[in-house]
């Protein structure tokens, strides 16, 4: 089970999701991941950031054009893991 802090990137389809992780490999280390259980609201793929830029990523959700969700995914006090959602533009 993955027990560090990062930040994810939902969609409400996977045809964004695709497009978007075109964008983000040009400019942050990403992958793409199944959807984190600590956010429920998804397509089922999610994007991944592999740092700690918080405001650089949520500059690149504020300027995408499509319905997003933007998390930072950490453990809490028990070790479970839990959302925190940092930008969401509803559909």
């Amino acid at each position: 089970m993955d027990t560090k802090s990062y930040y994810a990137m939902t969609f409400y389809n996977t045809t964004d999701t695709m497009q978007t992780e075109k964008k983000a490999k040009a400019l942050f280390p990403i992958r793409v991941m199944p959807t984190p259980r600590a956010v429920s609201v998804s397509c089922g793929l999610a994007i991944r950031f592999e740092g700690e830029d918080e405001a650089a990523y949520t500059e690149f959700a504020k300027n995408l054009t499509v319905p997003v969700g933007l998390y930072h995914i950490e453990p809490d006090e028990s070790g479970e893991m839990r959302s925190r959602a940092i930008f969401v533009r509803e559909p």
